[in-house]
C-alpha cells in the first residue's frame, strides 16, 4: 500500500469545500485553488511556497474547473456560484456559471477578471472537455435539481447544459447555450470523464452520479447527438430511511491494463457506502459493497463526499481514495488497492485523519510519484469539521524505475 507524509498548507479555515490541482503560472508545476460556500473566496496557492492570493470574491461558489479559454497559454478558471441557499432552497435568480480571467502574472494582487458565461438555476459542478469534437473543447454545467428551485425541485429533473466557447470569450455577453438533457437524472451530485467507456466515438463522455445511480452521458458520434446509458441503479435499500438513492460521487480506475477497469463510488447522496462495480464481457457490471461508514445522521446523509482514483504506487493499476468530512472516526481519506477486483477484494488503509470534503491527485513535489492534497469540510450552518485544514500528502512510496516512466507521470500531470 502506499503510504503519504502530511503537510498542513494552512490551518484554521473559516470556510472549506473545493480543492483542484491546477498550474496557475505556467511552470510545470500543480498549484493549488481552493473555495468555500461562505465567505465566498476563491484562492490558489502557489507551489513550493504556497503563498496564498485571492482569485476572487463571489457569492457562495460551488465547482469549478480549468483550461486555456484565451488561448493565451494560461489556465483560466471556471466556477459555479450564486448557488441559493440550499439544494433544498434556490429559486429563481439562484445560480451562476462564470468565468475567471488569468491575469498571467504569478506575482498578480488583485482580483481576476470575472466575465459571465450564464445563469442556470442551482449550477453545481462544472466540467469542461471535449465531447463533441477532439479538438474543441466546450463546457458542461451540471444543476444539482431541477429547473423551478424549491423543495419540489428535487423531484424534478436535472437541466444539464453545453455551453460553447464563444469566439472572442473577452467580448460575448454571455456564451451560447444547449440544453442536452432535462429527463434523465434528479439530484445530480457529482460527474467524472474518460475517453474510454460506450462505443459511441473517440471523443470524451461523463460518467454521471446520481439519484437513478451511475449512468454515461456523452455524444454518439453515429447521431452527433447526446445520449445517455445506465450502468447500474446504485444504493437503494437506505431510500426509507434516508429519502436518498442512487450514487454520490464516481472515479473510473484502470486495472491490468483495461483503462476502465472498475467504476468506485460513495452511496448515496452525501453517503456512507463505499461501493465498486466491475464491468463483464456482455455489458452489465456487478456491484461490491465494500465499506459502510457510520449511520446516516437525522438529514439522511453519511460522512462520504468524494472519491478520486490513480496509480498511487506505480504499478500500473489505479487505487481509489474516499474523502470522510466526519466527524471522527469516519473522517480523513481511506485508500483502496485491488487484490481480486471482480470478486470485491480489496486492502484498504487509513492513509489521513483530517477532514476531507475533496481530493485533488498530482505529483506536488516533482518525485515522479503522484501526492493528493485535501480541504476541510467547512460550511458554517451546515457541516463544521473540528480544525479544518488545507493539507497535501506526500507520497513515500516506490519512485519511478526509470526517467521514460518519470517523463510519463510529468506529463499526465500537465497536460
Amino acid at each position: 500500500m502506499p503510504t503519504f507524509e502530511e503537510h498542513v498548507v494552512m490551518s484554521g479555515l473559516t470556510d472549506g469545500y473545493w480543492i483542484q490541482a491546477v498550474d496557475v503560472n505556467g511552470d510545470n508545476r500543480p498549484d493549488l485553488v481552493t473555495s468555500g460556500l461562505i465567505d465566498g473566496e476563491i484562492s490558489w496557492f502557489e507551489n513550493p511556497g504556497w503563498t496564498r492570493r485571492t482569485i476572487a470574491r463571489v457569492n457562495r461558489p460551488v465547482g469549478l474547473d480549468a483550461a486555456d479559454l484565451t488561448g493565451d497559454g494560461t489556465l483560466d478558471l471556471v466556477v459555479t456560484h450564486d448557488y441559493g441557499q440550499s439544494m433544498w432552497a434556490c429559486g429563481p435568480g439562484d445560480g451562476t456559471v462564470s468565468w475567471l480571467r488569468n491575469p498571467g502574472d504569478p506575482d498578480h494582487r488583485g482580483p481576476w477578471e470575472r466575465r459571465l458565461v450564464g445563469d442556470l438555476l442551482s449550477a453545481h459542478r462544472v466540467q469542461v472537455g471535449r465531447f463533441r469534437a477532439p479538438d474543441r473543447p466546450e463546457l458542461v454545467a451540471l444543476p444539482i435539481v431541477g429547473p423551478h428551485g424549491g423543495p419540489e425541485a428535487l423531484r424534478e429533473p436535472v437541466r444539464v447544459t453545453l455551453y460553447q466557447p464563444p469566439e472572442n470569450p473577452l467580448t460575448a455577453p454571455r456564451w451560447p447555450a444547449t440544453v442536452v438533457d432535462d429527463a434523465a437524472f434528479h439530484i445530480l451530485h457529482d460527474l467524472t470523464t474518460t475517453r474510454h467507456g460506450p462505443a459511441w466515438g473517440p471523443t470524451e463522455k461523463l460518467v454521471v452520479a446520481s439519484a437513478e445511480g451511475l449512468s454515461w452521458l456523452g455524444v454518439d458520434d453515429a447521431t452527433g447527438r447526446w445520449r445517455h446509458q445506465r450502468i447500474h441503479e446504485g444504493e437503494r435499500g437506505q431510500a426509507a430511511r434516508t429519502g436518498f438513492t442512487g450514487s454520490n460521487s464516481v472515479a473510473v480506475g484502470r486495472l491490468a491494463g483495461a483503462e476502465v477497469g472498475y467504476l468506485a463510488t460513495l452511496e448515496p447522496f452525501h453517503g456512507n457506502t463505499v461501493v465498486t462495480y466491475v464491468p463483464a464481457p456482455d455489458g452489465t457490471w456487478t456491484r461490491h459493497v465494500l465499506d459502510v461508514y457510520a449511520d446516516p445522521n437525522e438529514a439522511g446523509e453519511g460522512p462520504g463526499h468524494h472519491v478520486v482514483a490513480a496509480d498511487l504506487d506505480n504499478d500500473g493499476e489505479d487505487e481509489f481514495l474516499v474523502a470522510l468530512r466526519g466527524p471522527m472516526p469516519w473522517q480523513g481519506v481511506f485508500c483502496y488497492k485491488a487484490v481480486d477486483a471482480a470478486r470485491g477484494w480489496w486492502v484498504k488503509t487509513r492513509v489521513s485523519s483530517a477532514s476531507a470534503a475533496r481530493i485533488t491527485v498530482a505529483d506536488f513535489d516533482g518525485d515522479g510519484l503522484l501526492d493528493f492534497a485535501t480541504i476541510g469540510y467547512y460550511v458554517p450552518g451546515y457541516f463544521l469539521a473540528d480544525n479544518p485544514t488545507v493539507s497535501i500528502h506526500r507520497n513515500t512510496g516506490r519512485r519511478p524505475s526509470s526517467d521514460r516512466e518519470h517523463t510519463r507521470l510529468r506529463g499526465e500531470l500537465i497536460r
